[in-house]
């Protein structure tokens, strides 16, 4: 008489066995690709810049950056330390990206002058990202202090060598300006452009008028009039640049 096979033996070969399944699901979480250093900083300074471009320092903390940056509280404190070192470095980089997008319209703007650069410094300053974070850094008083990133960096210094460089292509060497007469006109536009970017608003309405983009206009043209008028370098580049028009 033959013997009938054991009920379950084709099955229990069929299935995969507990074992096999353990050692799978290692594989499977070999295949993810670890993030580098550098590539973790990036992704926790891109999403604060969102976040803060979007909502202002005063409104986002660690556990919103790390939530948006898809990664865990634990890891942006071990990269930042705190709230506040975290910002700082978001406009650091804001302001080298800044920098760097500066030189090259300083470098590639033909026939740019300080009419240009004013509207240059402008626009810069009319970032969402701009305003907030240098409001965040005066009001917090981290402007004043000594190790703030602006005095070991020196981005204006870097600005002035390009202008410099520029004067001397387009105008000669035998016209090159005063080192200071390039750093006053730079100050002055950059402390008009901050002071109106920040109190537009309640310096017209002290004027009996109201805040408007034909204003803002008026005001960027006349501060470039200024300039022009004031610096032998800036009357030399728009008489240049007015040369070549024609």
């Amino acid at each position: 008489m033959a013997r009938t096979p054991a009920r379950g033996r084709t099955s229990r070969a069929a299935a995969p066995s507990a074992s096999s399944e353990k050692k799978a699901a290692p594989e499977a979480r070999s295949t993810r690709r670890r993030r580098s250093p550098e590539e973790a900083r990036r992704l926790i300074l891109d999403a604060t810049k969102t976040l803060l471009a979007q909502h202002g320092p005063d409104a986002v903390g660690l556990k919103e950056v790390a939530k948006a940056a898809g990664v865990s509280h634990a890891l942006v404190s071990h990269y930042f330390g705190t709230y506040d070192a975290l910002v700082e470095a978001a406009l650091r980089d804001h302001m080298l990206e800044t920098r760097v997008e500066t030189l090259q319209r300083i470098a590639d703007v033909a026939h740019a002058g300080p009419a240009e650069w004013v509207e240059m410094c402008f626009e810069q300053l009319a970032h969402p990202l701009s305003g907030r974070l240098l409001a965040w850094a005066i009001l917090s008083g981290r402007m004043d202090s000594e190790d703030f990133f602006p005095r070991r960096d020196q981005g204006m210094r870097f600005v002035a060598d390009a202008i410099e460089a520029r004067v001397r292509a387009q105008l000669g060497e035998d016209r090159v300006p005063a080192r200071e007469d390039i750093e006053f006109g730079m100050l002055l536009v950059f402390s008009a452009a901050l002071g109106y970017s920040f109190s537009r608003t309640v310096l017209w309405e002290s004027l009996s008028k109201k805040p408007s983009a034909e204003r803002d206009r008026w005001f960027r043209e006349k501060l470039g009039e200024l300039v022009t008028d004031a610096l032998p370098i800036a009357r030399g580049l728009a008489h240049s640049g007015s040369e070549r028009d024609e």
